[in-house]
């Protein structure tokens, strides 16, 4: 593994070769609703009730590929999910069930959270979304979950907060293994329950459901729960939608979301920037799935409720929020959300949701 520096980000990024004038307030979004700014870049999904993609930073000319990463500043992604399964077996939640990482005391929510990973240079970057030690671990399964799931139609902002707070310990049950096997920090991340615009470290955001890189911590409208059975008919669609920003938290912590953000921007080539972005969300994706797998028997999920799991995915492809099928997006397309979806549902082998040594063509 590389040597990674580590960096408190805060506010404007520091002055330095990645520095602009004009270069936006730390954070940058991307996510389930509206452009974290309120802007539109070009090749970009339009606003909607469910699409819109971010207002990316400006991009850094030149440079060689070991300038150091210091001043990137913060990001923030965020994002909805979607997906398939092959061979889901759930279950009741049967007190004889051997549960994995039982003995595991989730910690509360940390709100003042150890700085996230940088790596020094692009080199490092390129290994760690590659090769990172993370890769070499395992979800374990079964795990149990006390998050029952809830109508989230019709919850208050009460419930919506209770239903995500237990949802993020099981979360940080089933992930602790990996992380720290990998010899890395998990954080437990707080959930904000907000209405149609929210301001955070990362900027402002609309409706949607996001993670912030800059305070760590994991934001969802209660507008956005609301539209979620319109989007998907499914009752695990929630659930599915706060493992992918927890699957960003993942990349946070192992340094694979700052490393993509980092070598897209310095592509200078908007294309592949973009291929960063969607490799990134697939991934999320992916983490989502193996999530679902590893609390499927604590759960009570079925065989049966896969069509509506990937109905969820494949709701918030690129194509189907834009309406365009060939549109070349930052979150990927339907086909490309379900097939990732369905890698993490039937593996508990992280390497399975290496999304930076896939094809192309995998993460259209």
């Amino acid at each position: 593994m590389p040597h990674v520096s580590y960096q408190q980000w805060g506010g404007r990024p520091a002055a330095g070769p990645w520095q602009q004038q004009g270069y936006p307030q730390a954070g940058f979004g991307q996510g389930y609703g509206q452009p974290a700014f309120g802007r539109q870049g070009p090749g970009y999904a339009p606003q909607g009730p469910f699409g819109g993609g971010p207002q990316r930073p400006p991009r850094r000319r030149g440079g060689a590929g070991t300038m150091l990463l210091i001043g990137l500043g913060l990001i923030g992604l965020f994002a909805l999910i979607g997906f398939v399964a092959t061979g889901l077996h759930g279950g009741s939640n049967n007190s004889d069930v051997a549960y994995q990482n039982d003995d595991y005391r989730v910690p509360p929510p940390d709100l003042s959270p150890p700085p996230l990973p940088v790596p020094d240079t692009y080199e490092q970057a390129q290994d760690l979304i590659t090769n990172s030690p993370f890769y070499g671990q395992q979800v374990p399964a079964p795990v149990r979950c006390d998050a029952t799931p809830i109508n989230v139609g019709t919850a208050s902002d009460a419930q919506l907060e209770d239903h995500f707070t237990k949802a993020m310990e099981c979360l940080v049950r089933v992930w602790e293994p990996p992380v720290t096997g990998a010899k890395l920090i998990i954080v437990r991340p707080s959930v904000t329950i907000y209405g149609s615009k929210m301001t955070t470290k990362c900027g402002t955001s609309g409706v949607n459901a996001f993670y912030c890189a800059a305070d760590q911590q994991v934001y969802y409208s209660n507008q956005l729960a609301r539209a979620v059975p319109i989007v998907a008919d499914d009752k695990w669609a929630a659930d599915v939608v706060i493992a992918h920003e927890f699957g960003h938290a993942l990349q946070a912590r192992t340094g694979i979301l700052i490393s993509a953000k980092a070598l897209g921007q310095n592509s200078n080539d908007e294309q592949t920037d973009l291929l960063y972005s969607r490799r990134l969300e697939t991934q999320a994706d992916c983490f989502s799935g193996m999530y679902i797998r590893a609390v499927a028997t604590s759960l009570g999920i079925q065989q049966s409720d896969v069509q509506g799991i990937e109905d969820t995915y494949k709701a918030v492809g690129d194509d189907q929020v834009t309406g365009d099928p060939t549109i070349v997006g930052n979150h990927g397309l339907a086909r490309s959300r379900v097939f990732w979806g369905d890698k993490g549902l039937g593996s508990a082998d992280i390497s399975a949701c290496n999304t930076f040594t896939a094809p192309k063509n995998e993460v259209r």
